[in-house]
């Protein structure tokens, strides 16, 4: 487990190192020409360069298999909130018990961009569907606050790497989840 954080943390590190050639505008920055270029924009209703899309994926293998596929789509509210919509998708296996289930749900969550910092704050509210029984579904809802570091890659996409804390943290979500903290790596990736 603690070689695939290593790993986990080495490939962030490694895309984080690449350096990037800047855009003419990017969410957040002061320059003149930035202010220049979100002034002449109709600001009226939607706005496609104001959305991203990203997620996460998690892949374990053993003698527990976890594949986990989470796509997410924001929108920048103000150059510093995103908010946005995201699914979950879990395949959890056990060799050693022969069993197996599927886990699915949504979320909604929001981030605060901290301005001219790596840092950002992240809350979120998930609803999750899991197989309790050999006949029972069963639903839960977990409460996500916490924050963590970003790597602007400009166009208001980013890198990111964030600890949460599951407000609303019970027996059924520490069996199937990992307990508290959450640490979770992904991508925004602006359009």
């Amino acid at each position: 487990m603690i070689k695939q954080y290593l790993f986990s943390i080495f490939l962030l590190t490694s895309l984080i190192s690449f350096s990037q050639e800047e855009d003419s505008y990017v969410y957040g920055d002061n320059s003149s020409s930035a202010k220049s270029a979100s002034t002449t924009k109709d600001t009226k209703g939607f706005d496609w360069s104001r959305t991203t899309i990203g997620g996460g994926l998690g892949l374990t293998f053993g003698d527990i298999t976890v594949i986990e596929i989470a796509p997410n789509f924001g929108y920048y509210l103000t150059d510093q909130i995103l908010a946005g919509v995201g699914l979950n998708y879990t395949y959890y296996a056990e060799k050693r018990v022969n069993f197996s289930t599927s886990i699915y749900g949504g979320r909604v969550y929001g981030e605060y961009l901290v301005p001219n910092m790596p840092l950002l704050a992240h809350a979120e509210v998930e609803l999750i569907n899991l197989e309790w029984s050999a006949t029972e579904r069963k639903n839960i809802v977990n409460v996500y606050v916490g924050g963590g570091l970003k790597q602007d890659l400009g166009g208001g996409s980013y890198v990111y790497i964030l600890g949460l804390w599951n407000l609303n943290e019970t027996k059924e979500s520490v069996l199937i989840q990992q307990p508290n903290p959450v640490i979770r790596i992904g991508i925004a990736i602006g359009l």
